[in-house]
């Protein structure tokens, strides 16, 4: 009993007396019954006479009425209940179905109401649940007992006792099935006392809160009157509350179709589909059930394959519409099924079913598989693969299509297919989708040979104000278009168009971006990497890892890149463990990976981390494939820039100058053309005369500042921070660390905000804020500064005219006073506070 029924029984058994005119309203099983027995048996304790039924002549004057299932009484005996209810001297206690379109039934109920309120009970609160497996099994329920308990019977008491009582016996493996078993049993058990017109009208009802009577007048073919009486009872019943769980209500239709039959089931669900279909009312969410509960039916089918298409801009919610069009009967789907699974991450299941469609006799089919199949493989890390499949499949007359197979093309160096697949004439209109996607295309081309503003001019009209994919394709236009700016030395415009991907993936479900959101985060990640930000890169390639299911593993692409991007974290943190574990989980996966175009820069990476492991030769194979594969695109500018950066990265950490002269060269050719190459070229030369201890201010200032306004930020605060250690004038180290400082702070000012609306400078692991910084002195402050710029103790005593032992107690202090647990996390905390204040 609710505790509203509780209340009722103790007020009148506090005054039984007294007259009173209640009444109480519930659906089937709520427990109205037993609210008005205790009522009865109340006023009977008291002396009260009780009638069960409208007074009657001869019956005792001033006897309490207590009528149950007054919806059963015919409208004179109603009609007469409201006369009574007019006496002020007399007690009505009535209970009923609360029927909405009984007129005598309702006239009856205004009648109470200008007494006291309507009563209405119904399903058990969770409280009242757990009271009630107390009483019964004599202990305090688990609370996962008592949530499924809630789940299976919607907290209807005459479901929830039955329910109860099985599992008493019954250990805690068996419990969830006994609860669902006891529940159904009670539930077709009451349900048999309904008749056929009631339990029809159910069953279509129970389908979707939207179908009213005019759908059950079409479906049962019955007047428009009688389906409203109809569906009344069938919402009075209390058993199909738009409140209640679709398990509950998938669970009351398979009860009343065990009651009607199958055949009278398929029947009843197939009227409702054609009535649906001929009114053009068929909702996705009926579609689905309909389809989810067996029905098969090419007019289903064909409903179910248009809705999805309608859908194309939430794959999640299409893969789930294409399968159950394919479960409905449906047999020409599976391409548009395989885009929409791969879409939402499912790459397994949409390359098995793209493989399968490879030998199509649809030609349109078997170009849809090539393009999905070779998204798939470099998704991967399987470039090689993915032009294989557009050389089998040879140009194909669709923008999308053709944009795909040379994106994949330039990916692999083979420009000549690249051509070939931007020259097939298109077949289709120039929507906006093949515009984009041919715009895309050919600003890949044109970066191999026009200057970087050109190529990205014609590169930005891929980015369109409707992110969302319609189909799977090798790569994004925002991650092109990012990769572009980064290999241009552009920031501004990589963390403009990175960060407008990142936040459109996060406002959108995740189910839906699955494919492309994980490589949004790790090339904004990248970008603020380069930018010096290490928290917030380590925060975007942390919640990369969060993200991914725990059963599964990252695809190929995105785990060189999370790997990398860790690498590069650990190397400019000066966290030699992290390095070389990121760097070793790193080579693992390049191992196994076709090298790519886009792809050059989480290598070039890895190269550098590698020259300062000594592990240069386990890379140079890939290294050697990689100047390869530039070399057979016509050694672009755009592209082979940052690599050569890398290269001399590498040959001064491995203290070779035969290694760093040919990269030098190579940036020093490409200045005349590039600004990016002519502040690399520069930056270069400059590293090398200050590693020669050869630093002239002017020189190093401009430098750096040229390598900060190309997105190189770090590079820049190393290059003056060696500047400061490699002279021996102090005024000239300090005037090159204010250099780092305001580099530093530079970039921490010119910083976008991120999705959540945070700086992309303080993102990240936590830290003590920037007013924290006044728990250091003067002298440990010198010494954070010296130590976030990757010097070692001996180095930093030097600088500082103190001894390596004093400063290694400057840095226990200053961990103790942050209250760091490690090495890495205090110089995550310094990066955050040792800033200059404004």
């Amino acid at each position: 009993m609710t505790r509203a029924a509780r209340d009722i029984v103790a007020a009148l058994t506090a005054a039984p007396g007294e007259p009173v005119k209640l009444l109480v309203s519930g659906g089937i099983g709520s427990g109205k019954s037993s609210v008005l027995a205790a009522v009865r048996s109340a006023l009977r304790s008291a002396g009260v006479t009780v009638l069960t039924r409208p007074p009657r002549s001869g019956d005792e004057p001033g006897a309490a009425v207590v009528i149950d299932d007054a919806h059963l009484l015919d409208d004179g005996e109603l009609e007469q209940l409201v006369d009574l209810v007019a006496d002020p001297a007399s007690t009505v206690v009535v209970a009923t179905e609360p029927l909405a379109h009984r007129p005598a039934l309702r006239a009856l109920a205004t009648a109470i109401e200008r007494e006291n309120p309507v009563v209405s009970i119904g399903a058990l609160s969770l409280p009242d649940v757990t009271h009630m497996a107390t009483e019964i099994l004599g202990a305090t329920p688990a609370p996962e007992f008592v949530r499924a308990l809630m789940v299976s019977t919607a907290g209807l008491p005459f479901l929830v006792q039955p329910a109860i009582t099985a599992t008493a016996t019954r250990d805690e493996e068996a419990l969830a099935a006994a609860i669902e078993e006891a529940a159904s049993y009670a539930l077709i058990e009451r349900l048999r006392r309904l008749d056929e017109p009631a339990l029809d009208t159910m069953l279509v009802t129970s389908l979707s809160p939207e179908l009213g009577p005019d759908d059950v007048a079409a479906t049962l073919r019955v007047g428009a009157q009688d389906a409203q009486l109809l569906v009344d009872r069938a919402r009075a019943s209390g058993l199909i509350e738009p409140s209640h769980s679709q398990m509950f209500l998938r669970s009351v239709h398979r009860c009343i179709a065990q009651i009607l039959g199958a055949a009278r089931h398929h029947d009843t669900e197939t009227a409702l589909l054609v009535s649906q279909i001929e009114s053009s009312t068929l909702s996705a969410d009926l579609a689905l059930r309909l389809a989810e509960h067996g029905l098969r039916d090419d007019r289903l089918a064909d409903a179910l394959s248009n809705i999805a298409a309608d859908n194309h801009r939430q794959p999640a919610r299409a893969a789930r519409l294409y399968r159950a069009a394919k479960e409905a009967g449906a047999t020409k789907l599976n391409s548009r099924l395989a885009d929409a699974l791969a879409l939402t991450g499912d790459c397994a299941t949409a390359g098995r079913i793209a493989d399968e469609l490879l030998g199509s006799q649809d030609p349109a089919e078997r170009a849809a598989a090539v393009r999905i199949a070779a998204s798939i493989a470099v998704h991967d890390g399987s470039a090689a693969q993915a032009a294989d499949l557009f050389r089998w499949l040879g140009p194909y007359p669709d923008a999308f299509v053709g944009a795909a197979g040379a994106i994949v093309s330039v990916a692999v160096g083979d420009l000549p297919a690249a051509r070939a697949a931007l020259g097939a004439e298109s077949a289709g209109p120039p929507t906006s989708t093949s515009r984009a996607a041919r715009s895309l295309a050919e600003g890949l081309m044109s970066s191999l040979e026009a200057p970087y503003p050109a190529a990205v001019a014609r590169l930005g009209q891929a980015i369109t104000a409707e992110q969302q994919p319609t189909g799977v394709a090798p790569d994004t236009p925002a991650a092109l278009v990012t990769l572009a700016a980064l290999h241009g030395g552009d920031p501004v415009r990589a963390r403009s168009v990175i960060g407008r991907a990142v936040r459109a993936s996060l406002e959108d479900s995740p189910d839906n971006t699955a494919f492309i959101a994980r490589r949004h985060r790790l090339l904004l990640g990248w970008v603020r990497m380069l930018d010096g930000h290490l928290s917030a890169a380590t925060a975007d390639v942390t919640a990369v890892a969060a993200d991914t299911d725990s059963t599964a593993t990252l695809h190929r692409r995105d785990a060189l890149w999370a790997a990398a991007l860790q690498t590069a974290i650990a190397r400019r943190s000066g966290d030699s463990g992290a390095l070389q574990r990121h760097w070793y989980a790193a080579a693992e996966v390049l191992a196994e990976y076709s090298m790519d175009l886009y792809s050059l820069l989480p290598l070039g990476e890895l190269w550098v981390a590698a020259a300062r492991l000594r592990q240069v030769d386990r890379l140079q194979h890939t290294i050697d494939e990689a100047f390869a594969l530039l070399q057979s695109l016509g050694n672009p500018l755009l592209w082979s820039v940052p690599l050569h950066w890398a290269g001399v990265h590498a040959g001064i950490l491995a203290n070779s100058p035969d290694a760093v002269a040919p990269h030098g060269q190579a940036l020093t050719a490409a200045a005349g053309q590039s600004p990016f190459a002519k502040a690399l070229s520069t930056a270069g030369r400059t590293w090398l005369r200050v590693l020669a201890d050869h630093v002239d201010t002017d020189e190093v200032g401009a430098a750096a500042r040229a390598l900060s306004q190309f997105g190189l930020t770090w590079d820049a605060t190393r290059l003056a921070g060696q500047a400061a250690l490699h002279t021996p004038d102090g005024r000239v180290s300090g005037a090159m660390l204010q250099l780092a400082r305001d580099l530093k702070q530079a970039t921490a000012l010119d910083a976008t905000p991120t999705a959540g609306g945070a700086d992309v400078a303080d993102t990240g692991a936590p830290g003590p804020s920037r007013t924290s910084s006044t728990k250091l002195s003067d002298r440990e402050r010198e010494v954070a500064e010296l130590l976030l710029l990757g010097m070692p103790y001996r180095d930093i005593g030097t600088q500082l005219f103190i001894s390596a032992k004093t400063v290694e107690h400057h840095v226990a202090r200053i961990r103790r006073r942050l209250g760091a647990e490690s090495r890495s996390e205090m110089l995550s905390m310094l990066r955050a506070i040792v800033t200059p204040q404004t």
